[in-house]
């Protein structure tokens, strides 16, 4: 009987998942280094969208955050906020927090890029080459990164990776299954990216 196996595999995915490191050890082999330096534009993308109250998710506020934090420091000239179709209205909502935060009208490209990140990038990467942005210093996830950074070389753009720092140890079983959860869905995401040639 099938049943059996898959609940006993189940369990031991469950147990190596919340009471190991191998959580852990799988998100290091996917994560990507940080490397800031100067760029033509400052992505972000995607994360989430917006809440039912119109605030943007812990995860997109989290990432916008972090673009504004690069775009004042002088990074690069220009801050692309995008945001997922049918997602609400999560690049418009960043813009408004950028605003908040002093980024100029002028500084700012908010727009909304794509069901998926493949889509989102190939959306993106029309309008940077239109105006002759090269160089990118992209913010995601840091789980994110590697599929997202892929897709921009594969586009022949320069990639300064700037991931949002997670819980990359996290302490408790809760955290590490989430952890665990999310490395594997970027693990299988990348793989299916490979086979669909999408880099």
């Amino acid at each position: 009987m099938i049943v059996r196996p898959l609940g006993v595999a189940a369990l031991a995915l469950f147990f190596f998942g919340a009471f190991t490191p191998l959580p852990t050890l799988l998100y290091a082999r996917l994560a990507v280094p940080t490397r800031i330096g100067p760029a033509d534009a400052i992505v972000v993308l995607a994360g989430g969208g917006v809440l039912g109250d119109g605030q943007l998710s812990d995860t997109s506020r989290r990432r916008t955050a972090l673009g504004i934090e690069l775009y004042r420091d002088g990074r690069a000239p220009l801050l692309v906020l995008s945001g997922a179709l049918g997602a609400g209205a999560e690049s418009a909502a960043r813009a408004v927090l950028a605003r908040t935060c002093g980024v100029a009208d002028a500084a700012m490209l908010a727009v909304a890029a794509g069901h998926t990140t493949h889509e989102e990038v190939a959306t993106l990467a029309a309008l940077l080459r239109a105006r002759g942005v090269r160089r990118v210093l992209l913010v995601t996830d840091g789980s994110h990164m590697r599929r997202a950074a892929r897709l921009f070389e594969a586009a022949r753009f320069e990639v300064l990776p700037a991931p949002v720092r997670g819980l990359d140890d996290p302490p408790q079983p809760g955290e590490r299954i989430l952890l665990f959860h999310e490395t594997l869905r970027e693990g299988l995401a990348l793989l299916y990216y490979e086979v669909a040639g999408y880099f």
